[in-house]
């Protein structure tokens, strides 16, 4: 399957706003983030969707009932074989947990092959962050070029924290 229908399968937002500011509250999870110089995040219907300035590593989150946490963590393999655009997974790392300003960050990380835009077979990085802590279970997909945007991506993660009013 195509690099490209695997960010479909999880980015329908061809009509999403572009949210320009560095600083990001996501509502429906009540937390806040600090954007990477040059990348965006838009939304739509509380599903939100972070990329950077060339557009090689995409970032898809919402929230997501804690049972549908547990199950993903439960059971990894079967979830990823579930989603269309998966192909050849490989799990690399996790599960792994630690505590970020407060809230729990739970996440996998690996491989799959996938077809890039000329057709070619090439391995794309994923990774899967469950974040709690907020008002509701923020769900994350990471996808594309995370090590050579490793710095950048660390960062997002490292500014997650509560919303100071969930409201905002």
């Amino acid at each position: 399957m195509k690099y490209c229908h695997a960010l479909a399968a999880f980015a329908v937002l061809t009509t999403a706003t572009v949210l320009q500011a560095e600083e990001y509250t996501h509502k429906a999870s009540g937390l806040r983030f600090t954007l990477p110089k040059a990348w965006s995040c838009t939304e739509k219907a509380g599903r939100i969707t972070i990329t950077n300035m060339d557009k090689s590593l995409t970032c898809v989150g919402d929230v997501i009932p804690k049972e549908s946490a547990k199950a993903i963590f439960a059971d990894i393999r079967k979830f990823l074989d579930s989603l269309e655009g998966f192909d050849g997974v490989q799990v690399t790392d996790g599960p792994k947990k630690e505590k970020v300003n407060g809230l729990e960050q739970a996440w996998y990380e690996g491989t799959m092959s996938g077809q890039n835009a000329a057709g070619k077979q090439e391995e794309i990085e994923w990774d899967m962050t469950i974040i709690s802590g907020g008002k509701q279970i923020l769900f994350l997909i990471g996808i594309g070029k995370l090590d050579e945007n490793e710095k950048a991506y660390d960062e997002f993660f490292e500014s997650i924290k509560k919303a100071k009013d969930a409201d905002e």
